[in-house]
């Protein structure tokens, strides 16, 4: 092989593993680490973390809403959840919220406390305020997304109310009793006369 193709051979290799070589040199300033989640996260000092912050409207059209986060506990004690407010409206906590020492809770999640609202005045692909507030750590204030209560949110979305069942006479069981009185009512007026 001449020289002339040797070193066109290793000038070829050079420029095809070079956009690979370039990705892996990035390094931890890298834009691609910089890329932040779709939900809404903060924390309250280094003790409580709050992750996946959604507020989820209701599907039937009204103006109840779910609030889902999970909350992290890194203290060495248990935490207690207080109060949910949706834009200065409280929710309404379906019970205790107790996130234990070096555990979590699921905030309205299957089986877990809820946080509902009866009054969202966002639609879905608006931001709410929302503000949550601890026994110890206190509270904190964020901005989160309002999601519609379909596809992946299906399972947090507020209970849709069902109607309540009326109770009718069967059809037949009208029919005899129309025609039983109206037959009692003409063998009246045949027997007066």
């Amino acid at each position: 092989m001449s020289r002339s193709l040797r070193r066109g051979a290793v000038a070829a290799l050079i420029i095809a593993t070079a956009p690979i070589l370039a990705a892996c040199s990035a390094g931890a300033g890298a834009a691609s680490l910089q890329v932040k989640p779709d939900s809404a996260a903060t924390s309250i000092g280094s003790t409580l973390k709050l992750n996946g912050i959604a507020v989820v409207a209701a599907t039937d059209g009204s103006t109840n809403a779910s609030i889902t986060t999970n909350i992290s506990n890194l203290s060495s004690a248990a935490e207690t959840l207080q109060s949910v407010s949706v834009d200065g409206t409280a929710a309404t906590l379906s019970g205790p919220a107790i996130i234990p020492a070096g555990g979590s809770l699921l905030l309205g999640g299957p089986g877990q406390v809820t946080a509902t609202v009866s009054s969202l005045t966002e639609t879905p692909g608006q931001n709410a305020t929302l503000t949550f507030t601890f026994a110890t750590a206190g509270s904190v204030t964020v901005p989160a997304l309002v999601n519609p209560g379909d596809g992946v949110y299906a399972s947090f979305a507020p209970a849709t109310a069902t109607p309540s069942p009326t109770v009718s006479a069967p059809a037949k069981a009208t029919e005899k009793a129309k025609a039983k009185d109206s037959g009692k009512a003409t063998d009246k007026s045949s027997s007066t006369s």
